[in-house]
């Protein structure tokens, strides 16, 4: 398909409701993906896929408009030698808190900047603090 005239919008990946099931994404280059202020719609994200033993490994993610890899009540999940440059928001990133058990090793994250445009989480221009996080973990029953 063409891409679209905004700027701000690119694909996006989503692991959904997948209890129980693997998945292995590896090796892969996510170039402009996710879309600035749209909430859900990151390069590469675990929806309220419960516990699930799955791999996210060796994968490269490139000019992202919004976040790079987000873990949404999701468990389990090993995120390892990834690399992200150039994105916009949290890049490797949990969102409720409830998340646990998901091993983040040996990524990196460069050029990390800020949204321009709201998605309504605490990375979203005008929230309290603002800030941008390359690595943004809200429950320490996460290894990193």
């Amino acid at each position: 398909e063409p891409d679209p005239s905004e700027d701000w919008i690119g694909g996006h990946s989503i692991i959904y409701h997948t209890p129980h099931v693997v998945q292995t994404i590896q090796g892969v280059q996510f170039d402009n993906f996710g879309q600035e202020g749209v909430l859900g719609r990151y390069p590469i994200h675990f929806h309220k896929s419960g516990s699930t033993k799955s791999l996210v490994s060796k994968n490269l993610v490139t000019n992202s408009k919004q976040r790079c890899i987000f873990i949404h009540n999701t468990n389990e999940v090993t995120i390892d030698d990834n690399v992200a440059f150039n994105t916009a928001g949290h890049c490797y990133a949990t969102e409720t808190g409830s998340e646990e058990n998901n091993t983040f090793t040996h990524n990196l994250g460069a050029y990390t900047k800020k949204l321009t445009r709201s998605n309504g989480q605490s990375d979203s221009p005008g929230k309290t603090g603002g800030q941008t996080a390359t690595f943004w973990i809200r429950n320490m029953k996460n290894t990193l």
